[in-house]
């Protein structure tokens, strides 16, 4: 029996891990995409209403002016006031307003906080020009001040990183001349974002690896238990089986499971088929030993219809089986490489009638064994009572010149011979012929049999020659 390279408890531990760990990893940044969006949202709103009120507040033509001429003016200095009020008040990191000229960032009215008025610090001039913004952030501010709404975006300055929030400058006529921005730190909008992710991926780990637990308890009273349970029965099964010589001896030992569910029922089924494969294979058994007499009786019946039982060569049923086979051969080629010698045994009735049957078969005999000992590579076919086929294909094909010379050498000795008895001097008749293309089988056979009679009619006008006057 293989060992089990993946146990199904180990399978469900591991996949339960790792349901667990993707679903933290779904939730994670499901949490932080949710709660990004709202936390940006609620701050959005913030600066919104922060930026909304300032700008209420701010005479946009008397601003323009100051941005024209350069020159403060009362309310520009009220501008000012209110600024480094709101800075403080609101807990903001930066409040400021700006505008673009030629890549460069020129100063309207910015805050100073509490902290740096302490120091000593005081606010920028009118018209004051930066270099704290790199060519990325002065785009964003210049795409802002065309707007005709709230723009937002990240940026980073010599001040830090933040989250700013511009409203465009429009005076009365309708001229984008800037744009009032209020920062926040990104970085505690990021952390207040960590750490309620880190919160949910803890919490969802938590639930996660309960659910896990308690899956896995369920699945080990309800399913992977009882299938071990009904594995090692199987299993025992298979190794007492493997070695038993009876139908009876295949015991399936039921681990007597009762969970009202598949693998109560699997277990069942496999009970059952234990028990339906013990009385099947009975059956073949049996079904096997009446198969194997008829079977036997069958090969008898063949080996009788296809051989001869006086010579012991192949009989006429062979020989036609032959012919269609050969005949499909050179149908389905077109051409094949074989000849057929006919053979006819001489003087068969003269010897039945003077010496008796036995001597007559013995006569058959005799002759069929000497022209299978010179043909040993072909088949030999007894196609009646005294005549004979041979068919020559591969060695015996090449060689069919010389064999016949053997052939008759080898009669003319027998029949020559005085000194045996007169039924075993063997006299026949022969006729060869080969395949042509064009051919059909029966075209060879009527020519080899042509070429027999021929030779046949010679030995009789030779004994006729012979015969005294």
């Amino acid at each position: 029996m293989a060992k089990r390279k993946k146990p199904i408890h180990k399978s469900l531990i591991v996949g339960s891990a790792v349901f667990v760990a993707f679903l933290c990893f779904m939730l994670s940044i499901q949490s932080y995409i949710t709660y990004s969006r709202s936390l940006y949202k609620r701050y959005d709103n913030k600066l919104e209403n922060i930026l909304t009120y300032i700008s209420n507040q701010i005479d946009m033509d008397d601003l323009y002016q100051c941005t024209l001429t350069g020159k403060k003016s009362e309310k520009y200095d009220k501008l000012q006031t209110l600024l480094n009020g709101m800075v403080d008040d609101f807990e903001l990191f930066y409040l400021y307003s700006l505008f673009t000229r030629s890549d460069s960032v020129y100063n309207i009215c910015s805050a100073t906080n509490r902290e740096e008025r302490a120091r000593g610090e005081e606010d920028m001039q009118l018209l004051e020009p930066t270099d704290a913004y790199p060519p990325s952030e002065i785009l964003k501010f210049t795409k802002a001040i065309k707007e005709e709404k709230t723009s937002f975006f990240e940026e980073t300055s010599d001040y830090g990183a933040a989250y700013t929030a511009c409203k465009p400058y429009v005076n009365s006529v309708g001229v984008h001349f800037g744009v009032l921005c209020a920062d926040i730190s990104i970085e505690e909008l990021h952390k207040t974002v960590n750490h309620y992710v880190v919160y949910n991926v803890l919490l969802t780990l938590c639930l996660g690896v309960l659910f896990g637990l308690v899956l896995l308890i369920w699945l080990r009273h309800n399913v992977t238990g009882p299938i071990l349970a009904l594995e090692k029965s199987a299993r025992h099964f298979a190794e007492k089986s493997r070695d038993k010589k009876t139908p009876d001896e295949l015991i399936f030992d039921d681990p007597d499971i009762h969970t009202n569910n598949e693998v109560e029922s699997l277990a069942n089924a496999i009970s059952q088929m234990s028990e339906d494969m013990r009385n099947y294979v009975q059956g073949i058994l049996t079904a096997e030993e009446k198969a194997r007499s008829a079977q036997e009786q069958a090969q008898d019946m063949t080996e009788l219809a296809f051989k001869d039982p006086l010579t012991h060569v192949n009989s006429k049923v062979a020989y036609d089986k032959m012919k269609d086979s050969l005949q499909e051969e050179i149908e389905t080629k077109g051409a094949a490489t074989f000849a057929l010698l006919m053979i006819d045994v001489n003087n068969l009735k003269e010897v039945n009638d003077n010496y008796g049957h036995d001597c007559g078969d013995k006569y058959i005999c005799g002759a069929c064994h000497l022209f299978c000992n010179i043909y040993k590579q072909s088949l030999v076919y007894r196609i009646g009572g005294d005549e004979f086929v041979v068919l020559l294909q591969n060695s015996n094909y090449k060689n069919r010149t010389r064999l016949l010379k053997t052939l008759d050498a080898e009669f003319q000795k027998t029949k020559n011979n005085t000194s045996r008895d007169p039924w075993e001097r063997y006299s026949v008749a022969y006729g060869m012929s080969e395949y042509k293309p064009g051919d059909s089988l029966e075209d060879v056979f009527k020519r080899a049999d042509e070429s027999m009679y021929q030779k046949k009619m010679e030995i009789k006008g030779l004994k006729k020659a012979q015969a005294p006057s």
